[in-house]
């Protein structure tokens, strides 16, 4: 079943499937169960490192089969070549420069306006843990963004409560792809 649907050929039959293991075989459903919401997450937000994975108690059958797929990586490090724009850092790697001045990039979880000022959460929503975000204090306001869009913003990384974070000066200092 899971590798039907890595290939694409579903016809319909994955929930029949799953409802037959669930009654049938449970460690087998579990070893499918996390795979499918976990390689959804994955392919929206982009790959993480699969030991983060266990942290989620994710089966390690599960993570087997999202590292094959390429939706989790062993290293900790930025990949040798960056899928963000113009060679960002990604959103899922900030947290292990805190410290350090770069260019983050990840796809837009969410944008919050408080009367503190406004938080951009990427990679993952408000309130992970796991997510990074954006802070620009003061009185501002964001036009919309569009929901598949990518942001990227150069600064400071600093962990705080855990959330890895940049602070803005401003709202243009914000990049918008798409």
């Amino acid at each position: 079943m899971i590798q039907r649907a890595r290939t694409g050929d579903t016809a319909g039959l994955i929930n029949a499937e799953l409802d037959a293991l669930s009654r049938n075989c449970s460690v087998e459903y579990d070893i499918a169960t996390d795979y499918f919401s976990t390689s959804g997450s994955a392919r929206q937000f982009g790959p993480d490192t699969c030991e983060s994975w266990r942290e989620y108690d994710i089966r390690p059958e599960a993570i087997e089969l999202l590292r094959e797929d390429g939706l989790c990586t062993d290293g900790a490090g930025a990949p040798a070549e960056s899928s963000w724009p113009e060679g960002g850092l990604g959103w899922n790697e900030a947290r292990d420069l805190a410290g350090t001045s770069q260019r983050v990039c990840g796809p837009l979880a969410s944008v919050r306006g408080t009367d503190d000022g406004v938080f951009v959460n990427i990679g993952r929503d408000y309130p992970s843990p796991d997510r990074f975000t954006f802070v620009i204090w003061g009185d501002w306001w964001l036009d919309p963004l569009p929901s598949d869009a990518v942001i990227c913003a150069v600064g400071e990384i600093y962990l705080y409560g855990g959330v890895a974070q940049v602070e803005l000066g401003s709202p243009g200092e914000l990049e918008i792809w798409q």
